[in-house]
This record gives C-alpha cells, sequence and structure tokens, in this order.
C-alpha cells in the first residue's frame, strides 16, 4: 500500500487501482467508522449540515444549487406562502386568483366563512361568496355615487 491507495495483483494488462481513502467532502480529513453518504460524496455525520440552520441533517433533505436544505428550511425558503395567513405552504395548497392558499385558509374574504362547493366570486382580486360579494360591489357602487354628489 502507497499513500492511500491499494495496488491489487492481476493479470497483465488488466491492472486496476482501487483508491480506499474515505475524506470528508467538508474537511478532507480521513472519516473513520462512521460515515454519511449524501450527494454522492462522504461526509463525518456532523459535517453534512444545513444551509439554512446549521444544524446536521439526519434525515430527508432537499438541494437547491447544489446546496444542501433541511426540509423545514427548504420549505421556509423555497416554498410559496398562504395568501391568507402568510405560513409557508407544504403540502397541499390551492393556487386561485393567482395566489397560493391553504385550503381551510381559502375563505371569504368578508365574512370568513368556507366558500360553498369552492365558488366564488371576485372583487378587487379578492375571493367572496354570493351574498358578501354583492355587499361589498353596492358599498362600493354607492362609494362612487357618494364621490359625484
Amino acid at each position: 500500500m502507497n499513500n492511500g491507495t491499494a495496488n491489487i495483483n492481476v493479470p497483465i494488462g488488466t491492472g486496476i487501482q482501487c483508491d480506499d481513502r474515505r475524506m470528508c467532502a467538508l474537511c478532507s480529513g480521513s472519516i473513520g467508522e462512521e460515515a454519511l453518504m449524501a450527494m454522492h460524496r462522504l461526509w463525518h455525520p456532523e459535517h453534512f449540515v444545513c444551509n439554512g440552520c446549521k444544524k446536521p441533517i439526519k434525515q430527508t433533505y432537499q438541494i437547491a444549487d447544489n446546496i444542501p436544505f433541511c426540509i423545514p428550511c427548504f420549505a421556509a425558503r423555497f416554498n410559496p406562502k398562504c395568501a391568507a395567513c402568510n405560513e409557508t405552504l407544504v403540502d397541499t395548497c390551492l393556487v386561485a386568483l393567482e395566489k397560493h392558499w391553504h385550503p381551510r385558509c381559502f375563505k371569504c374574504t368578508m365574512c370568513h366563512k368556507p366558500l360553498p362547493n369552492g365558488e366564488f366570486y371576485t372583487v378587487d382580486n379578492n375571493p367572496y361568496d354570493l351574498d358578501c360579494h354583492w355587499a361589498v360591489r353596492l358599498d362600493k357602487r354607492n362609494e362612487k355615487m357618494e364621490i359625484r354628489m
């Protein structure tokens, strides 16, 4: 063995070399018994960290621009936010009015009741149920009439 490279005796013309060095992708230090394989490289377990919270990644992770993130940090940075509550959307979301919503948050803007059968009417790019839609439209119409008088 020479400089971390093992030579294996095989018939002439078919020689191969096997590199047995196990080096951490972050610190280039030798890896002992515990190693983590991620992103096609070996790491000391404490060196494979989330780019967001800087904590070691021990389970599932996401990659953006070849940079690892734990799932919560990835979601907080890259997932859309709910138009109503401004929380990060993680599982299911509803897209309406060119906005993203939690299904539980997609309600009438005025009375905050769920929209029956998912039907809604818009005023100023906000969802309303039928009754509130007409109330808002009439209020807006009355405001315009008051301004003209």
